[in-house]
């Protein structure tokens, strides 16, 4: 005869099961991620999100764009103090050691050598350096950029120019800016943004020879002062000011690179230096021929191309359990197959080795050359110098570019009275 479970007994069962894990039942881990990039990019890095939480069932991401760097820089500072924040955060790479002082984001070792791991080694290691502070793994790359030379091989062509080699010293910049800026102001060799100007000013001063900081006795001391980087920076300005061959597009934060990239799509700026990151859509929305080089040797024969872009860092604020979610969405977006596409859609570096050597990647780079060139430009790339890493130096080097190019101090006086500043910011 067959038995029947009493009805009375289920709400005891129930009970029973509530202290039982049921991985089928569980709820996913709601981890909320604070992105940086909008745009195209935004969209597409939304797209890798929403793809990621199609694939599995454990943890849900909930991208929640936040600004420009600076805006998410911020942002997290306030919600570090409100005791509320993310399980994830995009920071721009420089940023990150003031809140690894403050102890606000955790270390990624042991995540990195857990059973959810990854093969550090595998990433391109002068970039990941920059993720290590005193030792410890504090931040994975994931957007890594670096500025190349961007040109308009129509108006080169129009002008008499070779439009099938990028110039390569700054006499040949100079020599093509001037054909190409037109008398009535309405073309203009070269475009320079003033908002967020700090790669132009490393790359100006390092590639004369020059150093914008050094390390003495372990401590940082400004050097952009020299005879030889000030120099550089007499340089370009007599290149907008001087010559007239060179525009200055005035904005805060990247509101100032957007005007530059703009005005070069619409055919306006023959030449510009900006960031691999926008190259497809450069190359995809302007109306001619772009070329694409990398950033000119200095007068000294010198090259040196600074990198940029972001690191993703996990807030000490967040719970343990969310920490391990997050860690498992961070892994798998920077892993070989997602580093690959995302270098293919936006341009951005491909930081694993592993995603430069797959047959994807190596089919698009067949078939867009351009590409070739940013990533040959890593064999060029520049460390922050160490002053950058100061969250109180940033904001005053800033100063320095709007002081030499919109209030047309003279250069020598500026770096001086901007590297004291700089000296005293950094013994508080």
């Amino acid at each position: 005869m067959r038995k029947c479970v009493s009805w009375k007994l289920v709400p005891v069962l129930l009970v029973l099961l509530a202290g039982v894990s049921l991985p089928l039942f569980a709820a996913p881990t709601q981890v909320v991620f604070w992105s940086a990039l909008g745009g195209n990019n935004g969209k597409i890095l939304d797209s890798f999100v929403q793809e990621f939480n199609a694939s599995q069932s454990d943890v849900v991401v909930v991208n929640e764009f936040q600004g420009a760097y600076t805006d998410a820089e911020q942002k997290l500072m306030a919600s570090i103090a409100s005791g509320k924040t993310p399980d994830l955060c995009m920071l721009e790479i420089s940023r990150i050691p003031a809140f690894v002082n403050a102890k606000a984001v955790v270390a990624l070792d042991s995540f990195a050598a857990g059973p959810n791991g990854i093969d550090l080694k595998d990433f391109v290691q002068g970039l990941l350096e920059e993720s290590r502070i005193d030792g410890k793994l504090y931040s994975l790359p994931q957007s890594r950029s670096m500025p190349v030379f961007y040109y308009n091989k129509d108006m080169f062509r129009a002008a008499g120019l070779n439009a099938d080699k990028a110039p390569s010293t700054w006499k040949e910049i100079r020599d093509a800016a001037l054909k190409l800026t037109a008398p009535d102001g309405s073309k203009v060799g070269f475009g320079i943004q003033t908002g967020n100007p700090w790669w132009y000013f490393q790359t100006a001063v390092e590639s004369y020879g020059a150093e914008v900081s050094k390390l003495v006795d372990g401590k940082p001391v400004p050097t952009f002062n020299s005879p030889e980087a000030v120099a550089a920076l007499q340089w370009w300005y007599d290149l907008v000011k001087k010559d007239k061959a060179a525009k200055l597009y005035v904005g805060k934060g990247l509101t100032s690179w957007e005007l530059l990239q703009a005005d070069f799509i619409s055919g306006k700026v023959g030449m510009m230096y900006i960031t691999t990151g926008w190259m497809g859509n450069i190359l995809n929305n302007s109306g001619f021929e772009v070329g694409v080089g990398k950033l000119a040797a200095g007068p000294t024969g010198v090259r040196k191309i600074p990198t940029g872009g972001n690191g993703i860092v996990i807030p000490a604020g967040s719970p343990k359990a969310k920490q391990e979610a997050a860690w498992i969405f961070l892994k798998w977006l920077t892993d070989t197959k997602q580093a690959a596409r995302w270098a293919m859609q936006t341009g951005y570096m491909p930081l694993r080795i592993s995603a430069g050597n797959s047959p994807d990647l190596k089919a698009y780079i067949a078939k867009n050359p351009a590409f070739q060139v940013a990533v040959d430009s890593m064999l060029y790339a520049s460390a922050f110098p160490a002053i950058k890493r100061n969250p109180k130096t940033e904001p005053t080097l800033d100063v320095l570019w709007e002081r030499i190019f919109l209030n047309n101090e003279p250069v020598q006086k500026v770096a001086d009275e901007v590297a004291k500043q700089v000296t005293e910011q950094l013994q508080q």
